[in-house]
């Protein structure tokens, strides 16, 4: 380059800065709002944004380009970011009556009718002929319950502007809440006249069934599929009201005419995988399911719904499958991690579960149902405030959840509080009437409240609908049992046991009633009869050693029926402690401390020689020993479920306790054995230990459910009643266990305390 063309460049570099320096920054960020507005017309939103906050850098109070920020913001889904750009835009300039509006039903969309109103009345105030003002404020009142009010504001938007049908279904809403049926039909087929929308024909039809008009309702539907014959949306909506008034056949055929009309659309396949999901014809459901996923162009979101319909129908190994290739693609997938940990919550992986759904809760604060999973993986971990805690923010978030409110309802009942289990479990079913799990806790609830016909007449019903449902027939020879119904209740037992002869609970029930009725030998037999169908079930080991022993008078086959017991389930607390306490009573202690010495010598890993010695020198009270014994055997497995139940219960009795090495034994036990009546009275020993009577109380309410007969659970539970302040329910525990008769070492204290509560 000559000189004189470097001094022609110098002048032309020159002359762009001196231009590029010299322009208003007041045009540029103009030019960026401008840009932003084509954008908006171009609907290239995020473009858009880009734009407006260019603006807003170089003006932080441009107050225009704010409230067109948050207007761009709510089209695209970022209700938060929209929330704070309008309000800055209204701090800026509170003549802007639409971004006034714009929060009013930002707030009344959050439910903060407070603020809601405010901005409104502020808006009214600057503007007194705004009909769309008058109408939020007629849903603001209609909301809170103000119907005079909610009338008068709708009323005044109608006079402004009465050819806008939104208003007049407000208005039917209101004249519905007020009772005026006729007139509400009225201003709802005003609104189809003025814009014959299918939206608009949506509310007059959902208004019909309301009224349980079907017939109008399904005519309505009819006539809208003749006028648009071709496009598959008339027969989605005919299918869907043929489902909620329960033409299942009808419902059919109008999802696969629809279909036919748009056979490569996804959305239909779907609707069709979840129809037959719904009545249970599971392999054209996984048909639909994988059509709708081979006719997505983005098909990772349906093989979660494949994922998580093969995790309903139990074909855990197919979800398996289905999640972990989701998650090599997208390891961050919110539903396929959830599906993730549902299976490990099946395969009692809890730990494991709960990293999973902690994660997914510190990127989803408000998705209700990972603090559903995380309140019940807290209840099988036996950590019971921790799953309160989950469960009450799960309400909070989806207060119609018919799964939350049955967990809710079940914590209530396991803590006593019947009423309340009750009117949750109410709460359940009217979300979702077929709920079978809010229908058995509402049962159980009006036993334990006394009203036996009412529980026996809810458990028929259900038994109708499922025949075969076994915890429904259980719970409903309960009531039977309890309104004195010896015949009817044997019968239910018995078609339990026909339906699954492994069923234990059904098995001690009936045994229990032929004993009471002086029929051992037949519960002997019985109980045989069974256990020879069932060899490997440890509760029918220990029920026929039970009785063996008590009634039977035939200790020696009932120790040799233990240690069946305890070889089928090594890691069980249960079977050491019976066979030390039989041992113990047939005088043979000291033997059986020898035997276990020399097996411990001939072999020193052998955990169940130190388990057994540890619980034969405990029920001898040597507590130093036995506690020396379960620090071995808890050496060789750590994990070793009954050597940490019973060194749990050990350090709770001493009398200086160390009650959080105590409460993590425990609770390690527990999420071995969950649902095992042992472990769950050592935990909430040592939860009343700790005054946290109300954890107590969920831990031994469960013990005595298992064990029902076993006084010394029923003590434990009238203590904490006590400390919970429900005295007169532990009267009735007190009562019980004492009319029990059982030899237990509290017996004395239970008396005093009963007279003392008296």
């Amino acid at each position: 380059m000559n000189h004189v063309d470097k001094s022609l460049f110098l002048l032309i570099v020159l002359s762009l800065l001196l231009i590029t320096g010299c322009t208003d920054p007041a045009e540029k960020k103009l030019r960026h709002y401008q840009k932003g507005m084509d954008y908006v017309a171009a609907q290239k939103d995020k473009e858009a944004i880009v734009e407006f906050r260019n603006a807003i850098q170089l003006d932080q109070k441009y107050a225009e380009a704010r409230y067109q920020l948050g207007i761009t913001y709510l089209k695209t889904g970022q209700p938060g970011e929209a929330f704070k750009e309008l309000e800055r835009a209204i701090s800026l300039d509170p003549s802007n009556i639409d971004a006034l509006m714009k929060m009013a039903e930002l707030y009344f969309l959050g439910k903060n009718y407070k603020e809601s109103r405010a901005k409104v009345l502020m808006l009214l105030d600057k503007e007194r002929d705004f009909p769309d003002a008058y109408a939020l404020l007629a849903q603001i009142e209609l909301a809170e319950g103000h119907l005079a009010a909610s009338d008068k504001a709708i009323m005044q938007a109608l006079q402004l502007k009465s050819d806008l049908s939104r208003y007049h279904i407000i208005h039917a809403r209101i004249l519905s809440a007020l009772e005026k049926v006729d007139e509400a039909e009225e201003a709802l087929n005003k609104a189809v006249q003025l814009d014959p929308d299918p939206q608009n024909f949506k509310v007059l039809i959902n208004f019909y069934v309301s009224q349980k008009r079907e017939p109008e309702a399904k005519q309505i539907l009819q006539e809208l599929q003749a006028k648009n014959a071709e496009a598959p949306e008339p027969y989605v909506d005919l299918a869907k009201f043929y489902m909620m008034t329960g033409d299942m056949a009808a419902a059919e055929q109008n999802i696969l005419q629809a279909i036919d009309k748009k056979n490569d659309y996804a959305e239909l396949y779907l609707m069709l995988g979840n129809f037959y999901h719904k009545t249970r014809d599971f392999d054209k459901a996984e048909k639909a399911y994988k059509e709708a996923i081979s006719n997505s162009p983005k098909p990772i979101d349906l093989k979660v719904v494949l994922a998580n319909f093969y995790y309903e129908t139990g074909a855990d190994d197919l979800a398996g499958q289905e999640v972990d290739a989701i998650l090599v693609d997208n390891a961050q997938h919110s539903m396929a991690n959830l599906v993730k940990a549902k299976l490990l919550v099946r395969a009692l992986k809890n730990n494991e579960a709960l990293v999973i759904i902690d994660r997914l809760v510190k990127d989803n604060p408000r998705w209700a149902e990972l603090f559903y999973w995380k309140g019940l993986i807290h209840l099988n971990k036996g950590e019971t405030e921790l799953s309160y805690n989950a469960v009450d923010q799960a309400l909070k978030l989806a207060p119609d959840n018919p799964d939350v409110r049955t967990l809710s309802a079940h914590h209530l009942f396991v803590k006593g509080d019947f009423e309340s289990a009750r009117n949750e479990a109410l709460l359940a079913l009217q979300a979702m009437p077929n709920n079978f799990r809010a229908a058995n806790i509402l049962g159980k609830s009006l036993v334990s409240l006394g009203k036996t016909d009412e529980a026996v007449k809810l458990f028929s019903d259900m038994e109708v609908s499922a025949p075969e449902n076994i915890e429904i027939l259980f719970n409903k020879a309960g009531a039977l049992l309890a309104q004195k119904d010896i015949l009817k209740s044997t019968e239910t037992l018995e078609k339990i046991l026909t339906l699954q002869p492994d069923f234990s609970p059904a098995l001690v029930a009936l045994s229990g009633i032929l004993i009471q009725q002086q029929e051992t030998d037949k519960a002997i037999l019985l109980v045989k009869k069974h256990l020879q169908s069932s060899p490997e079930n440890l509760d029918y080991y220990l029920l026929l050693a039970g009785i063996m022993d008590k009634y039977g008078a035939a200790p020696d086959e009932a120790l040799m029926l233990l240690r069946q017991a305890q070889a089928i389930a090594p890691d069980s607390p249960r079977t050491y402690g019976m066979t030390a306490a039989l041992l113990v009573r047939m005088g043979k202690k000291e033997e059986a401390v020898q035997e276990y010495k020399i097996l411990i010598e001939k072999n020193p890993a052998a955990i169940q020689g130190y388990m057994a010695l540890g619980t034969l020198l405990q029920q001898s009270g040597d507590d130093a020993g036995a506690k020396a014994a379960y620090i071995k055997a808890l050496d060789i497995n750590p994990q070793f479920a009954a050597a940490a139940n019973n060194l749990a219960w050990l350090i709770a009795n001493n009398p200086e306790p160390d009650l959080g090495e105590a409460l993590r034994l425990a609770l390690m036990a527990k999420e071995a054995f969950p649902e095992d009546p042992y472990i769950a009275d050592t935990l909430g020993w040592i939860h009343y230990q700790r005054s946290s009577h109300k954890l107590a109380l969920t831990q031994f309410s469960m013990a005595t459910e298992k064990l029902p007969e076993m006084a010394v659970l029923r003590y434990h539970l009238a203590l904490a009643l006590v400390a919970d302040g429900q005295k007169d329910q532990a009267k009735i525990e007190l009562a019980r266990c004492l009319a029990m008769k059982n030899d237990f070492p509290e017996y004395p204290e239970a008396e005093k305390l009963l007279k003392e509560l008296r």
